[in-house]
């Protein structure tokens, strides 16, 4: 558990400076997951292909095995062809995020970014999305935004801020052992969590 602001280094994606590379670059190699998944008028395989105009529907299929949520694509009416609606109006935003998380993954990025991925949906859909996010995280470098502890209790290292500075870094359960902010923080979520 560390309480001084860290001293970050020099951000590198797959080794290169963050700084050198191009925008292309940056857009090819980063993807973000937001806290609303934004969807456009066109079929689940339309939105997973969004920003990538050559990918097939095998990648976009593939995308979801990779995530294990095949089993959501079979109970669409229509498969990867469903229709969506203007803004995912036809999914629920658990549905959004699936959605989304497969666009991650069909970019392959360096980096990814989730900004809350999990913080408008019910706690079952949560976890049903917690094993998709483990997956796509899975040998990147990611950042995850976060209120809810859940989240942050995966993470190889939390960042506290409060008021717009870090003020803890650590594991989870060096944070909680600690008894600072975040100890804090994760005591009341335990207490509105329990039954």
């Amino acid at each position: 558990m560390r309480l001084a602001d860290p001293t970050v280094g020099e951000i590198r994606i797959s080794g290169v400076p963050l700084h050198l590379m191009s925008r292309q670059d940056r857009v090819d190699h980063i993807r973000m997951v937001p806290q609303d998944g934004f969807l456009f008028g066109g079929s689940v395989a339309d939105n997973v292909a969004m920003g990538h105009p050559n990918t097939t529907d095998e990648e976009v299929a593939a995308s979801f095995r990779r995530l294990d949520l095949q089993w959501w694509v079979e109970r669409l009416p229509d498969g990867l062809e469903t229709y969506v609606g203007e803004r995912g109006e036809s999914l629920s935003v658990g549905e959004r995020q699936l959605v989304a998380l497969a666009r991650a993954q069909v970019g392959n990025p360096g980096l990814l970014i989730l900004d809350e991925a999990t913080s408008s949906v019910d706690p079952e859909t949560e976890q049903a999305l917690a094993g998709a996010l483990d997956r796509l995280a899975e040998g990147r470098t990611t950042i995850s935004i976060a209120h809810r502890l859940s989240t942050a209790e995966r993470a190889d290292v939390v960042y506290v801020f409060d008021q717009g500075k870090i003020v803890e870094f650590g594991h989870h359960d060096e944070l909680v052992a600690f008894g600072g902010v975040y100890a804090g923080l994760y005591e009341s979520w335990l207490g509105n969590t329990r039954v």
